[in-house]
């Protein structure tokens, strides 16, 4: 039996991605997996960007031959305030 993106990753997310090299965000809808047993799940509140993660969003370091090419559609960030939602403990 096939096992479609949709029932793979059934969680539905939003973020803001870069879907070329451009720089330029955009509103992008996209789906995670179900919340594992040994997983933490959290409510983003804000997140930002650092100026790494603008030279992974216009390729640059591939460029440049310091990193690999970076693959579309991005979502940047890693620098967030979260809200902690739910944890299983193992």
């Amino acid at each position: 039996m096939v096992i479609s993106p949709e029932q793979e990753h059934p969680k539905k997310a939003f973020g803001w991605a870069a879907r070329d090299s451009s720089g330029v965000l955009s509103p992008f809808n996209f789906s995670r997996r179900e919340t594992g047993e040994k997983d933490v799940r959290f409510k983003v509140l804000y997140c930002g960007i650092c100026h790494s993660d603008l030279h992974m969003v216009k390729n640059e370091w591939s460029l440049t031959g310091t990193g690999p090419p970076t693959t579309y559609p991005l979502v940047p960030g890693y620098e967030f305030l979260i809200n902690h939602v739910d944890f299983l403990p193992y």
